[in-house]
This record gives C-alpha cells, sequence and structure tokens, in this order.
C-alpha cells in the first residue's frame, strides 16, 4: 500500500486579492465595501493563547533520533512562542491528545523528547483528518493552534478514504471558518515546509522503510485572522537568526473577503522605474489621466507602490511576478521590488514596487493588475 500526502488544505477558502487602477479616463471605479484598510493601521488585538500540537506516530520518531534540524527548529518554536505568549502550552496527539508531564517544562522538553518520551497513545497509525478535526474544535477566538507533522495519510485503505477524508476535512474547516465568521471575525492557515535529517523508519501499512537522509514535515498555524497575523510577526519565522532551521517554503491563506486597492494603499509613480517623459495624474494619485512616452524607447515601463503591511501573504509569495496577472494581456510585470527609496510615498509604513510595461508603447483606458490566490505545488 502506498502512503499519500493528504492535499493539505487545499479545501479552506481562498483568498483573491485584486489589485486596482485606472488610468487615462479618470473613472473612479473602486469598490468600497471591500477597500483594504491603510497601510499605515495598525491591527490591535489581544495576545492569543498558543496551543502546540506535536504529532507522535512511529514515521516522527526518526526526527528526534539525533540532535536534528527537527529539533533545533521545535525549541526555537516553543521558545519564542512561551517567550511571546504566556501560557504556551505543548501537546502529543495521534488518535487523542495529550499531555505528559515532560510538557509542563518547556524549558526541557526538547532535551527530553526522544523516540521513548513520544510514545504515548496510539503511535502505529496517522489519521491526518482525525487530528485536524480534534485540533480545529479547540481552536477559539482567542486561540492559536499550531500542528506540527509529516502530514502522512496513513491508515488501511488509503486509496479509498483519502477522498472521503478531503471531504471531512473540508466540512472541518468550514466549521471553523463559519465560527470565525460568526464572532465577526475572519480565519487564517500559515503553512510552512521544513527540512530535517530523519533516521530511521516511515511505514507503508504495516512494512518498516528505512530512512537515513532529509525528509520534510509541516508547521501549520490556524486561528483568527488578526491574532494570527500578530502572532507571524511576533514570531519572524523568517528571521536568518532567530526563524525556523529548516524552513524552506511558507504560504498564508484566510477566508477573508477580496480587496480592492485605492489610493490609501497603492501609488502610481510620477518618476522614477518609468521611461515615460510625463504621467499626469488624477487628483488621488493612482488613476492616470495621460502618458507621454519617449518615443526613442521600444516599451514603455511604469511602476505602483503599493503598502503590504496589511496583506495577509508571505513575502516571498508577493515578490514573485509569476502570482500576478495584468489585463490587457500586453501589459506584463517585470519586476517587483522591495527595499527600494520611495521619497514620494513614505505613507506606506513598508511599500513594494510593481514595475510595469507594455511592448511597443500601447497603452489601455484601464489596467488591471490581479494578486492570484495559487496554492504552491509543494502543499
Amino acid at each position: 500500500m502506498k502512503r499519500k500526502l493528504l492535499g493539505l488544505l487545499l479545501l479552506v477558502a481562498g483568498v483573491a486579492g485584486v489589485l486596482y487602477f485606472v488610468n487615462n479616463n479618470g473613472a473612479k471605479q473602486v469598490d468600497t465595501a471591500h477597500i483594504l484598510p491603510s497601510d499605515t493601521t495598525t491591527v490591535k488585538a489581544a495576545k492569543p493563547v498558543v496551543r502546540i500540537y506535536m504529532e507522535n506516530s512511529g514515521s516522527m520518531n526518526g526526527y528526534v533520533t539525533t540532535n536534528s534540524t527537527f529539533k533545533k527548529a521545535m525549541g526555537q518554536l516553543i521558545t519564542k512562542a512561551d517567550g511571546f505568549f504566556p501560557g504556551t502550552a505543548v501537546n502529543f496527539i495521534n488518535q487523542d491528545i495529550y499531555h505528559t508531564p515532560m510538557c509542563d517544562n518547556l524549558d526541557d522538553f526538547m532535551l527530553n523528547l526522544n523516540p521513548t518520551s513520544m510514545k504515548v497513545g496510539n503511535t502505529s497509525s496517522t489519521d491526518i483528518n482525525s487530528i485536524f478535526k480534534m485540533i480545529l474544535e479547540r481552536t477559539t477566538s482567542d486561540t492559536i493552534s499550531v500542528l506540527v507533522s509529516d502530514c502522512m495519510y496513513d491508515v488501511d485503505n488509503v486509496g479509498d478514504l483519502l477522498s472521503a477524508a478531503a471531504s471531512s476535512t473540508t466540512g472541518t474547516f468550514m466549521k471553523a471558518i463559519r465560527r470565525a465568521h460568526d464572532a465577526k471575525e475572519e480565519f487564517g492557515v500559515i503553512i510552512m515546509q521544513c527540512m530535517s535529517e530523519f533516521s530511521g523508519n516511515y511505514y507503508e501499512g504495516n512494512n518498516a522503510i528505512p530512512c537515513n537522509g532529509k525528509r520534510p514535515y509541516y508547521i501549520i498555524v490556524m486561528g483568527g485572522l488578526k491574532q494570527l497575523a500578530y502572532f507571524n510577526e511576533r514570531m519572524e519565522f523568517e528571521d536568518s537568526s532567530t526563524g525556523l532551521s529548516g524552513m524552506t517554503h511558507k504560504y498564508m491563506l484566510s477566508s477573508e473577503p477580496t480587496w480592492t486597492l485605492d489610493n490609501t494603499t497603492a501609488r502610481t509613480f510620477i518618476r522614477d522605474f518609468t521611461n515615460a517623459r510625463r504621467i499626469q495624474l488624477e487628483d488621488d494619485r493612482l488613476d492616470i489621466r495621460k502618458i507621454t512616452t519617449d518615443h526613442d524607447k521600444p516599451n514603455l515601463y511604469f511602476a505602483l507602490a503599493m503598502g503590504v503591511s496589511q496583506l495577509f501573504a508571505d513575502k516571498t509569495y508577493l515578490l514573485d511576478k509569476d502570482n500576478y496577472t495584468v489585463e490587457p494581456a500586453h501589459f506584463k510585470v517585470a519586476e517587483i521590488s522591495e527595499n527600494v527609496s520611495f521619497p514620494d510615498y513614505d505613507v506606506f509604513d513598508h511599500p513594494y514596487c510593481i514595475q510595469l510595461k507594455t511592448e511597443g508603447q500601447n497603452f489601455a483606458p484601464q489596467v488591471t493588475v490581479t494578486l492570484l490566490n495559487k496554492i504552491p505545488a509543494w502543499v
């Protein structure tokens, strides 16, 4: 029997971001019902209670037999969470949730973590759908839940059960989203893939398969959107010195409605990053009324400054130009930059520059830039 990865969270309600600006005709077409909050707005949320659940099936033993990257990353996760969020708790999880005596001493938890100390409850199989259900039922409006697992769906007849399990997972997440919605909040998820040394066995049914090398595992963070954004900011997962060791990918998504950029969250550049001889703007500095081109140049370049601190998206996702589409089709995203000088747009805390180009200097009455909601291939 071949084990399969459960398609994690592909079933969660997605988020599509529409970045919108108008030029030439000066028309105002802003959907005020879904305007993104200003980049300078500070999100205020009470400190959440953090609950960390470490899945402890037999396939997880190989991560803790040595002083691995997994153990280092887990130590960083627990230490930082406990430092920023008083009351942080660690539990083991398989067919039930277990809080052993070693879980009470977070300072020494990693020192005591080994295949023997992890052996609690039924560690012979993994029903990742059941694990999600248990965690999400305990994820309240003031709770951040963190699952650490290799996310392998390892039960008998996995091929027959996977479709039904995926449907059940969809229902489980939709219940969590509805609970958040009833509380007038949105629900968010952060998925991180990490790599670590592995020395031990993983399992295909009852067959133990030895593995000595590197294996991926996942850290999945779930909770209310405001609390999750605050948690993500404090934890600084990508920090080169204090972030998660071995993290290779990160993806963030939420149930937040589509948002539309207006002049508080995006501005058109009137100099720099453009080869136009002149750009005339409307009063809101987003609509372009007129562009005079330099006819010696084969293509036209111009750019937007975009505030991003309110976007629930990872930096690597926002900086990937393949995650954007532009209409009309002859417009392209040429480059996306950060950490550049924005003397005219210091209203933004952390602006990005989206540089657009069109071949042959063709322009259009309206140009729409869309940030896609693409599930990464590694999820």
